[in-house]
């Protein structure tokens, strides 16, 4: 391993417990969750002590990176324009104006409940950890890219939410070029596990820190992730551009 990759598998590693430890600060290590899978509640671990009555209008609407107006369902202009209070209906006129300020509004829904998250899905976790790096910039530092991801379609976890940092350009399906600086954040697979490092929501995107193994490596989640699945971003932030988003 080069230097420099020394360097970056350093910082990343220094961010990872960073963010490991601001979530700990947090109750999203002890929220119910509304949805836990029977597939990843690790034995031992007592699904009914993790469940909580499902709640709805918690995370709100975005459009969707990559989107254009003319992908929008007529039914959905409406609700979306409301949303993001531009008094009627989104308009192909009005559309960027609608992203923005719903992108805003989704960090700021995740600033407001990060801290006291009493139970959740996966989309709201997503949101709660997104509202901790703006509230929180400093666990990041500048110029770091965050991502929601879905994972879509099959068997692995169809519907799932969870956030990336510091991910490589290329084909978000390619989870073993995502770099030496990409992490993942999903504390609703954490709060199903019974044992480090499945209870860390922080997991290592690659395996290996200098000679040896990543402390927040956890295969069984790859596995999870990339099992006949495919993953699909949703928004894209910067660390700079959180910071000032959603106060």
């Amino acid at each position: 391993m080069s230097e420099n990759t020394h360097g970056t598998a350093d910082r990343k590693q220094a961010r990872m417990a960073a963010v490991q430890a601001a979530l700990g600060r947090t109750q999203m290590t002890t929220a119910k969750l509304w949805n836990p899978w029977t597939h990843v509640v690790e034995d031992g671990v007592d699904i009914k002590e993790l469940q909580a009555p499902a709640r709805r209008g918690e995370v709100p609407d975005i459009i969707l990176d990559g989107q254009k107006f003319s992908d929008l369902k007529a039914v959905h202009l409406g609700p979306l324009g409301e949303a993001a209070g531009l008094g009627g209906p989104v308009t192909e006129a009005t559309f960027d104006r609608a992203r923005t300020e719903l992108k805003k509004r989704y960090v700021a829904a995740g600033r407001a409940k990060y801290k006291t998250l009493a139970s959740a899905n996966c989309t709201l976790f997503a949101c709660c950890v997104i509202g901790m790096f703006a509230d929180q910039p400093e666990l990041l530092g500048p110029g770091v890219k965050v991502e929601l991801v879905n994972i879509l379609d099959k068997t692995g976890g169809q519907g799932h939410a969870y956030v990336l940092v510091g991910r490589a350009s290329g084909d978000v399906a390619q989870v073993g070029r995502y770099g030496t600086s990409c992490f993942f954040v999903d504390q609703w697979y954490a709060r199903q596990q019974g044992s480090r490092p499945g209870t860390d929501g922080v997991k290592d995107a690659t395996s290996i820190h200098g000679d040896g193994k990543s402390p927040f490596w956890d295969l069984d989640y790859i596995g999870f992730i990339t099992d006949e699945t495919v993953p699909a971003i949703r928004l894209t932030f910067t660390s700079d551009e959180l910071a000032a988003l959603g106060t």
